[in-house]
């Protein structure tokens, strides 16, 4: 039966993988028939962390492209090529864990249908680890991704967060990094000065640091983000 396996990526890329995968990893990537994944050069770096067994090498894992830019056509030619492949193929992010805020999901659900075997190894989530790390709950949590850039459109989402029926949920949302800091004044700007609100920047990095205050205790403070990728989670009370 053909496989897919939901393989996961590191979130800093100097890292050890050994230290945040499991061995499964090192066992599958091996085997692999080809690899998904957004960008060559990142699977390339991905694959040449793995041990092939000879004369194999990183560089004869054949890689196909699935991003923002690929057409439904063409993640059903994907799902084909794992269909009538021997060997099992691989997915990944360019960090942290397949599906979660990448396109990877469509291709797992085209894989369902087809009756393709789907397995996932588990690995480093800056989502899972912020909210982990944030101390505001995960019971009842949104993820929302990268909100609106336009300043309105932006201010209009925060007040949805805090309003009903998404007052009682934490919300986690992203920025690229050059946007940390406009997007930190906003949050401090249009959130009540008793809103919690979490910065999770450069998880599992050597320059890692985690805060957690409320809006009147931030506005007294300027968090450095070096160029950081960053979690932002928010909870009203």
């Amino acid at each position: 039966m053909p496989t897919l396996y939901l393989l996961p990526n590191l979130l800093d890329h100097s890292q050890d993988h050994h230290v945040f995968f499991s061995s499964t990893v090192d066992t599958i990537v091996p085997t692999l028939g080809g690899l998904i994944a957004e960008t060559e050069k990142e699977a390339r770096r991905y694959l040449k962390r793995f041990l092939f067994p000879e004369p194999k090498t990183f560089c004869d894992v054949p890689i196909l492209l699935l991003n923002e830019h690929t057409t439904a056509l063409q993640k059903e030619e994907l799902i084909e090529t794992v269909a009538k492949s021997h060997a099992p193929w691989g997915l990944i992010s360019d960090c942290g864990l397949a599906c979660l805020a990448d396109p990877g999901a469509d291709i797992v659900l085209l894989a369902k249908q087809r009756g393709i075997q789907i397995q996932a190894c588990v690995g480093p989530s800056s989502i899972v680890l912020a909210l982990m790390l944030s101390g505001l709950g995960g019971q009842r949590f949104i993820f929302h991704g990268y909100l609106p850039r336009e300043e309105k459109l932006l201010e209009e989402k925060l007040k949805q967060m805090t309003a009903n029926p998404q007052k009682d949920y934490t919300h986690l949302f992203i920025e690229t990094p050059y946007r940390n800091q406009k997007l930190f004044n906003q949050l401090c700007t249009t959130l009540s000065n008793q809103s919690w609100l979490s910065i999770a920047c450069g998880l599992t990095s050597d320059q890692e640091w985690v805060k957690t205050k409320r809006i009147a205790q931030w506005k007294k403070e300027q968090p450095v983000f070096d160029k950081l990728l960053a979690v932002f989670v928010v909870k009203n009370n």
